[in-house]
């Protein structure tokens, strides 16, 4: 009878980690499977390993080959696999599963229908910590049933091969395979499949431990042979969805691509040598070349200014702006009021207006809570706040508000006084404006809280929030807690 589930393991110099992956899939609590190892030309013990395991379970089997890297390694496995089998899934030779991982994700597919199911991923660092995946934070924060990429863009990060099950029928119907000798192998395969499914199933639950390994290209960025292989497959992938999808797909993707894919390889460049710069830069700009002008206009301006530097080939001045960008990040100067334009003092030569418009987006309110205590029976409150990116301060001219907000309904107004707060320029991580008049303090009496004072109190949250109206614009957000102290002790003032 066939397994429900084949899995594939290639298998290359892991000797050190091979024996923990292959545990970790014997003990899968979905026992019906089967698991193709793949010996691609180890130089080290990995192939003796994977034979004993082969040797004390069943279930294991092994093929040999020559050398011929990780896609063709895949690709052999799926050929050696029981073509009976239901579902098929991949696992590197240094990754470790969880115990219920096939479990859950078997499961989903049984119960959905959908032709692939998709879980989280922990990165498995060097001394044994496990961390969350930062490119999948987004992806897998929840658990859909029955989604799709088309209408749930965050998938378009999960383009990995080791935390999916796939129904096989699908597998076999799209004739998938993994592209040979290349780097990122997985993306002209999984981005594909995640459009040409019917539905997909992500799960928020980990399936896959990453293991960091050093010299891996996972943990490497500035390497040529990297980003022409990137390049490669997105193009591609840009190439399948202009023929199978509609525009707006391909601009969205490509987009994705622009924020993410390449500025990877991008945020790299202080690190690399003048071949990967010289590199990224001919590459960078293949894919760009036949993207849509109006994508790149529709980028944030941060984006927006790099990838036009890209563009005219001007290596040196997007150094200084990678630069300026991490020491103080999204900081810039603004120069007019109803056109305003964004000026960054690494520029040399000139930028069209174009690319350094300033939207809403770019001024966003910052509005921090620093400290709340209880006196005399009313909550003080601490904080500062300004419009990122301009003046701020009773010499501006803004008119500053705050309120307590319960749902649509309960609003009650609190009366700000300023106040300096010496650090809040610090705390900015900018040097181009000083936000140290930018604090306020406020107290709340909790007898303007009661809504019904005649009945039953109602049970509210109350949530501070602040609004800054000036510079022609009105921004408001609620008050962050994360540079706050401790916060107060629970206290009751009128006893319930």
């Amino acid at each position: 009878m066939s397994p429900r589930l084949s899995v594939v393991v290639p298998v290359h110099d892991v000797e050190l980690h091979l024996t923990d992956c292959l545990k970790s899939l014997a003990e899968q609590t979905m026992t019906d499977l089967e698991v193709v190892m793949v010996d691609d030309g180890s130089t080290d013990d990995s192939a003796a390993l994977a034979a004993a395991f082969a040797v004390r379970d069943g279930r294991f089997r092994l093929v040999s080959q020559e050398n011929g890297g990780l896609g063709h390694a895949r690709n052999t496995g799926v050929r050696n696999c029981d073509p009976g089998a239901r579902h098929l899934a991949f696992v590197d030779g240094g990754d470790v599963l969880p115990p219920r991982a096939y479990e859950l994700l078997v499961g989903a597919l049984d119960e959905t229908g959908s032709d692939i199911a998709s879980g989280n991923v922990l990165r498995l660092r060097a001394d044994g910590r496990l961390q969350q995946s930062p490119d999948l934070r987004r992806p897998m924060a929840t658990t859909r049933l029955r989604t799709h990429i088309s209408r749930d863009w965050d998938l378009a990060a999960d383009r990995t091969a080791c935390n999916k099950v796939f129904r096989r029928s699908f597998w076999d119907e799209h004739a998938f395979a993994f592209p040979v000798g290349a780097l990122h192998e997985d993306i002209p395969v999984v981005l594909p499949a995640h459009f040409l499914a019917r539905s997909v199933d992500v799960l928020k639950d980990p399936v896959c431990h990453r293991r960091d390994r050093a010299g891996s290209i996972t943990t490497r960025r500035a390497v040529v042979r990297g980003v022409q292989d990137r390049v490669s497959h997105v193009l591609g992938v840009s190439a399948f969805l202009d023929e199978h999808r509609d525009a707006a797909d391909k601009r969205r993707y490509e987009a994705h691509v622009l924020a993410d894919d390449l500025w990877y390889f991008m945020e790299a460049l202080p690190d690399g040598d003048e071949e990967y710069r010289r590199a990224f830069v001919t590459y960078a700009n293949e894919f760009t070349d036949q993207v849509d002008p109006a994508v790149l206009d529709a980028l944030p301006l941060r984006l927006r200014l790099m990838w036009h530097l890209v563009r005219e080939r001007r290596t040196g001045e997007l150094l200084d702006l990678l630069a300026l960008d991490k020491a103080e990040p999204g900081a810039f100067a603004v120069r007019g009021v109803r056109r305003r334009s964004a000026s960054y003092p690494v520029l040399t030569r000139p930028v069209p207006r174009s690319v350094l418009r300033v939207g809403a987006r770019d001024l966003p309110l910052t509005a921090r809570l620093l400290d709340a205590h209880w006196q005399g029976g009313k909550l003080h409150l601490k904080g500062y706040a300004y419009i990122r990116n301009l003046p701020a301060g009773p010499r501006t001219a803004e008119f500053r508000a705050g309120w307590l907000r319960a749902g649509r309904r309960h609003v009650v107004p609190l009366r700000l006084r300023t106040a300096d707060e010496p650090e809040a320029t610090a705390r900015s991580r900018q040097s181009l404006h000083d936000y140290d008049r930018s604090g306020f303090e406020t107290v709340v009496d909790p007898a303007r809280l009661r809504t019904d004072p005649g009945g039953s109190p109602e049970r509210l949250t109350w949530r501070p929030e602040i609004g800054i109206a000036g510079h022609g614009m009105l921004r408001r957000s609620e008050l962050s807690t994360d540079e706050a102290t401790a916060p107060p002790p629970v206290h009751r003032p009128d006893g319930d």
